[in-house]
């Protein structure tokens, strides 16, 4: 078992004697509690027999013999010792100077309080932005503050089950969504929901009527839908045995909240997840791994470890944070870029431009595959072009 996973072990184990503490404490400490109200309940029964005096008495010899409170006492230390104890084990389990896996970065400060700012709109903070863009000190902050709220004025109204304003906005900026192929098929979408909103409050009647007013522009392209939806007129009555149940699913509205957001942050220039929040978990996923390899760096390679442009380790942050194609060159390692692109070899295998001229050693000699045994020249290679890779360079 490794130092780590011996840590997190030993720290789980005094846990566990913390639970065990503080049942037997809180145990201890309601038997006590017991006892002292049978003691007084059964002096205040022989008072009506017996003097003030004589009671009292007996009740403070009777209290003492329980030895409550050396008791409660014993139990308290007990159940802090073991704290303090799960305390330091957590200390050796955890490393808590995070600062070792830091490096010094120079930030523009303007730029670093807009991301914080757009943040905390995008967020819908908007009480917490304003406070913030005021002790910055932003000028623009009313210009990052409005376009999100009137995203938020929509879903606000979305989560209400009114789809009204969506399709405002929708109509709005129909040219704009109509130039983003992420967009495609949203407006029929708000259109559908509608629909079925309608059919549910209103009745087969109003929807029927909905639909001739507003599904005519989309026959051409969501015809089947628009079938499967003038089939469900027919089953109003008994939904539960309905083939279109979920026409009634309540996810639908989350979905439409969703994608609302992702197309009018797109429509903004922004990302639909914050991208400090993302910074900040892809950040808390690196950071264990950050930490043991400045642990093991010593001497000069300190240095090196703050000042390298890129990391002598891979980190595998999931798929969760995989935003474009990216290729990293199996020879040099390195990922690549618009001036060092990948290449395919006449074999199939793909290499960067930079280490097919290092191993050809010029641009006309022929060289081996590293990977199988066909030969090519660097003339003979084709660069390969990822759909996404170009906003990297």
């Amino acid at each position: 078992m490794s130092n780590e996973s011996s840590a997190l072990a030993s720290a789980a184990t005094e846990a566990d004697r913390v639970v065990k503490r503080q049942k037997n404490c809180s145990t201890k400490f309601a038997d006590a509690v017991d006892g002292l109200l049978a003691a007084v309940n059964d002096s205040r029964n022989r008072l009506q027999d017996d003097s003030t005096e004589n009671a009292l008495n007996d009740l403070k010899q009777h209290v003492t013999q329980l030895g409550v409170s050396s008791e409660l006492h014993d139990q308290t230390k007990q159940l802090h010792g073991a704290i303090a104890k799960l305390g330091k084990a957590l200390e050796k389990a955890f490393v808590p100077d995070i600062c070792k896996a830091t490096r010094p970065v120079e930030f523009d400060q303007d730029t670093l309080n807009q991301v914080v700012a757009e943040h905390l709109f995008h967020e819908g903070r908007f009480a917490v932005g304003e406070k913030f863009i005021q002790e910055a000190g932003m000028a623009n902050g009313e210009s990052l503050k409005k376009p999100f709220e009137a995203m938020h004025q929509v879903l606000k109204e979305i989560r209400a089950h009114n789809l009204e304003p969506a399709l405002h906005w929708v109509e709005e900026h129909r040219q704009e969504l109509q130039r983003q192929p992420q967009a495609k098929g949203f407006e029929f979408k708000l259109y559908r929901l509608s629909f079925l909103n309608t059919l549910q409050q209103q009745g087969h009647k109003a929807a029927l009527q909905y639909a001739r007013q507003h599904f005519a522009r989309f026959k051409d392209s969501n015809m089947p839908e628009i079938q499967r939806l003038m089939g469900s007129l027919c089953y109003t009555r008994r939904q539960s045995s309905s083939p279109y149940a979920e026409f009634n699913s309540p996810a639908q509205w989350d979905d439409v909240d969703h994608e609302f957001t992702r197309q009018c942050c797109g429509l903004l220039g922004q990302a639909y997840e914050s991208p400090l929040l993302v910074c900040v978990a892809a950040g808390s996923v690196a950071l264990p791994t950050l930490l043991k390899l400045a642990s093991k760096v010593v001497g000069p390679q300190q240095h090196e470890f703050k000042t390298a442009p890129q990391l002598t380790v891979p980190l595998e942050l999931g798929k969760e944070f995989i935003f474009h194609s990216t290729f990293a060159c199996p020879v040099s390692r390195e990922q690549s870029t618009a001036e060092n692109p990948p290449k395919m070899l006449p074999c199939g295998h793909v290499l960067a431009s930079q280490s097919i001229l290092k191993i050809a050693r010029g641009s006309v000699r022929t060289f081996k595959c590293p990977y199988c045994p066909a030969e090519a020249t660097p003339q003979t290679c084709r660069e390969i072009h990822f759909p996404d890779l170009a906003p990297l360079a």
